[in-house]
């Protein structure tokens, strides 16, 4: 009897649970998540993040989420809402299988699931030369050296006082021990009367990529400040919309004649959409973001090798807490191909700032006793603004290239605070350099003639060069 009991009671229990889950649901919910116009049922990704753009409706409160942490969305409840916009993130996926997320949509009681996949790399084929991806060429730079004041120079490669650039120059860049080489260019100032990019400048461009792809080293070529026709056209409030459009269809004209120019180099060539635009807030980023995707979907657009050819996008004005605090990546069909770009030149008294009455001659704790540092700017200030870099992009899966850093060699009366000077520039470069390593930013030293002699090809300071060599060794990539 006491079984039977307990058996009714278990019915009832189950029914009364039933009337409960019944009574909590909402009738007439109408409820939808779509890709564009189309309800969605699953949605397939590349291996390398990525995300989209989901338009979600609800008449009733919702709630939607996932059940993996690769897979993120944006919002995960609200209220009733007509349309809002969910984006769905996923990151790289490191394994060797596929892998697959749910999400739960839930409204008013009411449920939906759909599914998330996303294929792993070892699924993915490549043209023959094009099989790197972002990491895999980040991973392959030893040390990165900016051929600066150059290409770039306006008025003329010799302009601002550097010699023609040769294959014996190049060469011995790589005999020092670097494997990648940027190529800072001027663009706009050779453009003919049409708007094309004239063949002498564009063959005198591929000629010195040549030099570095036909030494294994990897060359990164970008559209430089150039007379500031893109880098300063990101003030979202100066700026009218029709302005905007034309720098926006001149960035994906002068990137599709770039393109297609290079179409066969293989991925030892990288392009970098621009160089340090000026940006100061999150309106101006949505300028710029503009113009990084016109410059993204130019490249695709030409096929071939560009199809898959890794690209590098600047963050805002290259700045490390800018880009922390608004940058996002745009869309590319490609996966794991996208890189991020800034440049480091803290502390400005010592790295750059030329009033002999406020600059710094020292940096780092070695050499605190000889001189005045930058407070708050030292040792730990590198490692925090590298870990922003880190957990912004890096554990996502996209590398970041450190474009550029250095800091300003000075002349001091005192022979042994001379040394002393040029030993905590090296210091500096040295600690630099590994620690973006560790923290997975590709280092580049700037250079405009300081650092390598472009004449007899040797290293002009061995105290700087073997600190900053040391650095590049001991950095390891945390990927």
């Amino acid at each position: 009897m006491k079984k039977v009991f307990t058996y009714l009671l278990l019915i009832l229990a189950a029914q009364l649970s039933l009337l409960s889950c019944s009574d909590d649901k909402v009738d007439g919910a109408v409820f939808s998540l779509k890709s564009g116009t189309e309800e969605i049922s699953q949605l397939s990704f590349a291996y390398g993040e990525a995300y989209v753009l989901l338009a979600l409706s609800s008449n009733t409160d919702w709630t939607l989420t996932s059940d993996q942490p690769w897979c993120e969305l944006s919002n995960v409840a609200g209220t009733p809402v007509e349309v809002q916009y969910i984006k769905l993130t996923v990151a790289y996926n490191t394994g060797d299988q596929n892998r697959t997320a749910t999400l739960t949509f839930n409204a008013g009681g009411n449920i939906k699931r759909y599914q998330v996949v996303q294929d792993s790399k070892s699924g993915t084929t490549c043209p023959a030369g094009m099989e790197q991806d972002a990491i895999d060429v980040v991973k392959s730079i030893r040390m990165g050296w900016n051929l600066g004041n150059t290409l770039e120079s306006i008025g003329g490669e010799t302009a601002w006082g550097n010699p023609v650039t040769t294959r014996e120059m190049i060469e011995g860049v790589k005999a020092q021990g670097f494997n990648a080489v940027r190529i800072p260019c001027s663009w706009n100032q050779y453009l003919d009367g049409d708007g094309r990019i004239t063949d002498e400048w564009m063959n005198h461009v591929k000629e010195i990529v040549d030099y570095c792809v036909d030494a294994g080293m990897y060359a990164i070529v970008n559209i430089h400040w150039d007379n500031g026709w893109q880098d300063e056209s990101c003030d979202a409030s100066a700026l009218s919309e029709d302005e905007i459009a034309q720098v926006e269809s001149k960035v994906a004209d002068m990137w599709t004649q770039i393109a297609n120019a290079f179409i066969d180099y293989d991925g030892h060539l990288l392009f970098a959409g621009a160089n340090e635009p000026a940006v100061s807030c999150r309106e101006d980023m949505q300028v710029l973001k503009r113009y990084e995707q016109a410059f993204v979907d130019a490249v695709r657009a030409t096929g071939g090798n560009n199809a898959y050819r890794n690209l590098i996008v600047q963050g805002p004005s290259t700045n490390i807490d800018y880009t922390d605090l608004w940058m996002d990546m745009p869309m590319d069909a490609a996966p794991a191909r996208l890189l991020a770009e800034v440049h480091y030149y803290s502390p400005f008294n010592f790295c750059i700032n030329d009033d002999v009455t406020t600059c710094t001659y020292f940096w780092g704790e070695p050499y605190a006793e000889y001189g005045t540092l930058d407070e708050g700017f030292q040792e730990d200030y590198v490692l925090s603004q590298f870990a922003k870099m880190k957990a912004r992009f890096v554990d996502r899966g996209i590398p970041v290239i450190l474009g550029e850093f250095g800091a300003t060699l000075r002349e001091l009366e005192d022979a042994e605070l001379q040394e002393k000077h040029l030993e905590s520039v090296g210091y500096f470069m040295g600690y630099v350099t590994e620690q973006a390593k560790n923290y997975g930013l590709a280092p580049f030293v700037w250079d405009t003639g300081g650092l390598y002699d472009r004449y007899t090809f040797e290293m002009k300071n061995a105290s700087i060069y073997n600190q900053m060599m040391a650095g590049a060794d001991n950095g390891q990539y945390p990927f």
